[in-house]
């Protein structure tokens, strides 16, 4: 009897553990976490970027370089990876972003010159592309027509969740040393993202179907204007990300626990829209990619341009974070549309030019930084938004005729 009574617990008991494997091995939360780790990689140095200058001894603008030799290599990386969708399983891709993110963290924390934590960001940035390659790509792969958007827009809430959870955390190791910064957010999530994908069952042949013809895909012009839209937003956004601790930090005196509640309160406003634009009309994805960026660009141009006082500048700072994750959904919805056939390619794409952006909106803003100050960035990102327009603009009649950049072009 005392055995027979043990029964439904020891029933139930697997049944509950079973459902939360497949929770946790779930589309939305294995990429929410990889992409979450991914961000967590990249944001270590905006809170903390004022202390690496004052510790190595250079400029704001030089340390805003880190990303020079690592993006670059990034973006290879990137389309590299799209080589190998179809002879590895996303799953053996993703462990491999997920340990040189991990092993990259912990060699920046010890890195005792400028140049040594310049060169421990390669592996963190290679890890990073592969996680965004191989992430967006599996938001292809692992969903059905009707439920893309809505796990693109879960898996792209990683990035601002990891703003949200590691600026304060960040924030509050970079008064110690910034060198915590590196080790209290990044490993960590490499370790949880790393469990997550354990619970992820095989993937399927059809998920491994061969490389991804992307020569021939650039060759399409919706894909190529859709490429150099991407790359002019991301270069953008980047570039303010990666300058927006000096922001705080230098104009308005904040200390680093305060700059990482900021921009986690930033991040805040950017998991929102990112939230707001999932739920949008998949059908309507160009109209709001347009609409968005515009916003982003006029957001971004004020944020820079107009800083009276720190609660200006996070109202403003959080109303471009909004505008921004509004359209990087949507421009990657988009992206899908225009791909058609080959949508596993976007993940390759979008990680190229997002790691490209990040050389280009550094350098952007360094030399904006060095020439005009935090003002002249205004026009620098600002502007680079608005380029991103450009791609899409067609004065031909036929295409004033026509509804869609699609439809003309089909």
């Amino acid at each position: 009897m005392e055995a027979a009574s043990t029964l439904p617990f020891e029933s139930a008991a697997p049944g509950r553990a079973t459902r939360f494997i497949r929770w946790l091995g779930s589309p939305s939360v294995v990429l929410f976490l990889a992409l979450f780790a991914s961000q967590a990689g990249v944001l270590v140095l905006s809170p903390v970027l004022g202390d690496v200058a004052e510790d190595f001894h250079v400029s704001i603008s030089i340390a805003g370089q880190l990303p020079i030799v690592a993006a670059p290599l990034a973006a290879f990386i990137a389309l590299f990876v799209a080589r190998s969708l179809g002879r590895f399983e996303l799953r053996q891709l993703l462990a491999v972003g997920l340990s040189l993110l991990g092993f990259g963290s912990l060699a920046s924390a010890a890195a005792p010159t400028f140049s040594t934590l310049a060169l421990a960001q390669i592996p963190v940035w290679a890890g990073v592309a592969i996680l965004m390659s191989t992430g967006v790509s599996a938001a292809a792969k692992w969903t059905a027509e009707g439920e893309r958007t809505r796990v693109v827009a879960h898996a792209l809430a990683g990035p601002p969740a990891a703003w949200i959870v590691g600026m304060p955390l960040i924030g509050l190791a970079g008064e110690a040393s910034w060198r915590l910064a590196f080790l209290v957010l990044p490993v960590p999530a490499a370790l949880l993202a790393g469990l997550a994908l354990a619970a992820r069952p095989p993937d399927r042949v059809s998920e491994a179907s061969g490389p991804l013809p992307l020569a021939a895909l650039l060759r399409r012009q919706s894909v190529r204007r859709w490429t150099l839209a991407e790359l002019l937003a991301n270069s953008a956004w980047a570039g303010t990300l990666v300058f927006s601790g000096a922001l705080l930090t230098e104009v308005h005196g904040t200390s680093s626990l305060a700059t990482g509640v900021s921009l986690a309160l930033v991040a805040i406003a950017y998991l929102l829209g990112n939230m707001w634009s999932g739920r949008r009309d998949p059908r309507r994805v160009r109209d709001s990619m347009l609409k968005w960026t515009a916003a982003a660009g006029v957001g971004v141009g004020l944020l820079w341009a107009v800083t009276p006082d720190l609660f200006t500048t996070l109202v403003l700072f959080s109303l471009a974070a909004f505008a921004a994750a509004a359209r990087t959904v949507s421009g990657t919805a988009y992206g899908f549309e225009v791909s058609r056939e080959h949508r596993a390619a976007v993940g390759a794409i979008r990680t190229a030019t997002s790691q490209i952006g990040y050389l280009i909106g550094s350098l952007a803003g360094g030399v904006a930084l060095a020439v005009g100050g935090f003002d002249a960035l205004a026009l620098a990102y600002g502007g680079l938004f608005l380029a991103a327009l450009a791609p899409y603009v067609c004065l031909r009649r036929e295409c004033r005729l026509r509804g869609s950049l699609l439809a003309a072009e089909a």
